[in-house]
């Protein structure tokens, strides 16, 4: 029973050690737009049943013995961000749940249509590359409703690829609530292509693969669709800030570091309890 005891108690301390992990990260990225936190859920090891013997000598059960938690998974908390303004007419933020949908850079428009080009991001730090598409700070494109690549162009026939048409291109910019791009001037109008926003029906089945880029976990289906109007609200010139709150994930760190030494406590005084138990042994035989 001494030995049980001391393994319950490690099996607690690796479980503090893991949601330390998590929150590390968590902390780490108070400042990472688009950032959304883990959390962490424990599960009791059950080890043996709790039995009984009545009069018949049949066992009925009474519980179960738990030898401590361990980690069972990490989720991500997919809550909203505060959105701050940015200043900067290329920034997008999603107002609700979704995705913005992003081809990588490197698959051309020929290529079969494959799940694995893409990759999902509520982070909208957008630009105008060279060929006058619309990207993100990676380079990689921005999808429309039509899985297409959005291009920015007064003129569909022509590439403005110069420095200052960009430029101007920028400043006449204007993203609405829907998706919906125009480039507006006091000269002309010119509707342009709808940004495409995602979501997933069961977010517990998508990852984090880093830089506040999700997937679906492999082999599993989160089930994706298009959200309509009205289900989103994109606000331009604004970005969305981390979910994570430093306060609370300063007060999980210090509730971590005391229940470990809490728990360390009980290991030292289990280990001594042996120590003394071995002692008397030798003495005895």
């Amino acid at each position: 029973m001494i030995t049980r005891g001391m393994g319950t108690v490690a099996n607690g301390m690796q479980a503090m050690l893991d949601f330390e992990d998590v929150t590390a990260h968590n902390l780490a990225n108070v400042t990472t737009n688009g950032f959304k936190r883990s959390n962490i859920i424990f599960q009791d090891i059950l080890q043996s049943k709790v039995q009984t013997k009545n009069v018949k000598n049949n066992y009925n059960d009474v519980g179960t013995l738990s030898v401590g938690p361990r980690s069972y998974r990490t989720y991500i908390d997919f809550s909203q961000g505060g959105l701050m303004e940015s200043g900067n007419k290329m920034d997008v933020a999603i107002q609700g749940q979704g995705f913005f949908k992003i081809r990588y850079q490197n698959v051309k428009d020929t290529d079969p249509i494959d799940i694995r080009n893409y990759y999902y991001q509520r982070v909208g730090n957008f630009a105008i590359d060279d060929e006058n598409y619309l990207v993100n700070k990676e380079g990689d494109y921005v999808m429309d409703i039509k899985n297409k690549r959005i291009r920015i162009t007064r003129d569909p026939d022509t590439v403005e690829i110069n420095q200052m048409n960009r430029m101007d291109l920028e400043r006449d910019l204007v993203i609405g609530e829907t998706g919906r791009i125009e480039l507006n001037n006091p000269g002309f109008n010119v509707q342009l292509q709808k940004i495409q926003v995602v979501d997933f029906k069961d977010k517990t089945k998508v990852s984090n693969i880093g830089n506040a880029k999700y997937l679906p976990i492999y082999g599993q289906n989160p089930e994706m669709y298009m959200k309509k109007d009205g289900e989103f609200s994109l606000q331009q010139g604004m970005v969305e800030m981390s979910n994570s709150n430093t306060v609370v994930e300063m007060i999980n760190t210090i509730n971590v570091s005391r229940g470990y030494e809490a728990m360390s406590n009980i290991l030292r005084t289990q280990s001594e309890t042996v120590a003394q138990a071995i002692g008397i042994g030798n003495l005895t035989s």
